[in-house]
């Protein structure tokens, strides 16, 4: 068997550390049970989650703080594994686009 190593490439806009630190500290933990989101989903570690200005398929949105939010792991990726995936529903990227409007 032929194995050939993970090549790991670093992400062109990482999040830097006073980004990741003031968007936890601005949103207050999971954002989403304020968005209309059920608090009982939420579990696990807070994460960010980036949120494109458009819908742009393959294309992360920039790091910074007015493109980033706090998400828990319920409400992310790891929480699909019921079924539902709260943060790429289109409805609640547009609900997470305002809540990015109104703390500017």
């Amino acid at each position: 068997m032929n194995r050939r190593p993970i090549r790991r490439h670093a992400h062109k806009s990482p999040v830097r550390a006073v980004d990741a630190l003031y968007v936890f500290a601005r949103d207050g933990g999971c954002i989403a049970p304020r968005l209309g989101g059920s608090a009982e989903d939420c579990w696990g570690r807070l994460t960010i989650e980036h949120v494109k200005a458009e819908l742009r398929a393959g294309v992360r949105a920039e790091s910074i703080p007015s493109r980033m939010v706090t998400l828990c792991q319920g409400h992310t990726e790891d929480g699909r594994k019921a079924g539902f995936q709260w943060n790429t529903n289109a409805e609640n990227r547009a609900l997470v686009r305002a809540y990015l409007e109104s703390v500017a």
